[in-house]
């Protein structure tokens, strides 16, 4: 209330000096001059203060932002660095991935080639083993063969002769006591 009362007051002061006689020399000019001085030493008296604020807060929030901005430059910067580093090193690290890659060949092919050489060697001697078991077993049926036929003879020759057949009798008995 006290703030409109003195606006008012001002106003009409201004006013009221302001309306001279108006011949229009300079001088009439100089009321208007003392109200437009009143007036703006008023709102600087009134204003100052918020504007001081104003301006503070504004301060502040550039010097926080400017803050900010600078540890965000040097997190963007360490990173950059750290890419540039990594596409700097790609070079070397395809050199090293071909290297391993054809240790790795290598490896593989002297392993594959034991194994097969194993599983030669392990054939030849299934093969070896199957063989002679094939062998023992055509030698033993030959054989059983041979028996049946030369046993085969001895009963026809025997029987043939009556001779031989008494006699093979009475071994067999002989044999039998």
């Amino acid at each position: 209330m006290k703030l409109f009362l003195l606006a008012t007051l001002v106003m009409l002061n201004g006013t009221a000096i302001a309306a001279g006689k108006g011949t229009g020399s300079p001088a009439d000019l100089i009321p208007a001059f003392i109200n437009l001085f009143i007036l703006l030493s008023f709102l600087t008296w009134i204003l100052k203060k918020p504007a001081r604020n104003y301006y503070t807060e504004k301060s502040d929030n550039i010097k926080n932002l400017l803050e900010r901005a600078s540890v965000k430059a040097k997190e963007s910067q360490m990173m950059m660095d750290a890419q540039r580093k990594k596409i700097d090193n790609v070079a070397e690290e395809i050199d090293t991935i071909f290297v391993d890659a054809d240790k790795s060949i290598t490896k593989f092919e002297a392993d594959y080639k034991a194994e097969v050489s194993e599983r030669i060697d392990k054939m030849k001697q299934d093969a070896a083993a199957k063989i002679e078991a094939e062998k023992k077993q055509a030698f033993n049926k030959l054989n059983n063969n041979f028996l049946d036929e030369v046993i085969g003879k001895a009963k026809s020759h025997i029987k043939s002769n009556p001779e031989l057949s008494t006699k093979a009798t009475n071994s067999a008995l002989e044999g039998l006591k």
